[in-house]
């Protein structure tokens, strides 16, 4: 399901990033940020907004293509007391954007599974 989030831009960049030199990029779904945050309250105890998740997630995945040893940083820019009537509303995730609420289906182990939902095959 490729949907773009309400603060980004269909082609996936901002006028920040436009003037910039860009080495690669990584395309983070909306239903893998829902899953990310909900992984990270869950486990973390952190209450995170959409972005954030989109940030943690594609640092997982960039982290899984690096070498062993390397380092990732990544920012935590926005809480998810910001986005309670979209991203963290059930109903709206499941009925407007058709996505899959984590923790709907308790009897599946792979929708807990956060290298699971970012497609991560680590050994």
């Amino acid at each position: 399901n490729e949907q773009n989030y309400q603060q980004t831009p269909k082609d996936g960049t901002t006028s920040l990033l436009q003037s910039k030199i860009i080495d690669d990029a990584l395309s983070i779904s909306d239903q893998q940020a829902v899953h990310m945050a909900h992984y990270l309250l869950r486990h973390e105890g952190l209450f995170v907004g959409s972005s954030s998740a989109m940030n943690i997630a594609g640092a997982l995945i960039a982290a899984s293509q690096m070498a062993e040893g390397s380092n990732i940083v990544t920012v935590v820019c926005d809480g998810g007391q910001r986005h309670t009537s979209r991203f963290w509303n059930r109903d709206f995730v499941v009925n407007e954007w058709g996505l899959k609420w984590p923790g709907d289906n308790v009897t599946d182990p792979i929708e807990h599974d956060i290298l699971h939902q970012l497609s991560l095959n680590v050994k």
